[in-house]
């Protein structure tokens, strides 16, 4: 068995070839076959870059506002409570909404995610 304890440790900021804005990554834990837990806290209009998930993610909502979209999709709102799934290989962004933070649990599988070009501020806007 393996705990990270939220008290423990410190939050390690969001660096800007994954994110933009402010953002703080809790220490998580890894489990086997490349799944890890991590919680994420952005700032207000904050978000992750376009990226994608050789197995897939699962995101929480635990505080705030936030939003999610999958690339040429519909945009969501998050609100406490809410959980996603994103299916593998599917480019999306999450993060902050324009006028609020947000903090979720985001569960990833299947290995490192890969990465890509920042989302624009008209890209952040569609689908809302």
């Amino acid at each position: 068995m393996e705990i990270a304890n939220g008290y423990q440790g410190s939050y390690e900021q969001g660096d800007a070839g994954r994110f933009s804005g402010r953002v703080w990554l809790s220490p998580g834990v890894a489990g086997p076959e490349g799944t890890g837990m991590a919680v994420v806290h952005f700032s207000a209009g904050a978000r992750t870059h376009w990226h994608r998930h050789p197995g897939g993610q699962l995101l929480f909502c635990v505080s705030g506002r936030g939003r999610v979209r999958s690339r040429g999709g519909q945009g969501h709102v998050l609100l406490p409570g809410d959980t996603v799934y994103i299916p593998p290989t599917e480019w999306h962004y999450h993060g902050g909404g324009p006028d609020s933070p947000m903090a979720h649990v985001a569960v990833s599988m299947g290995g490192p995610a890969e990465w890509a070009d920042p989302v624009t501020g008209q890209e952040y806007d569609e689908g809302f």
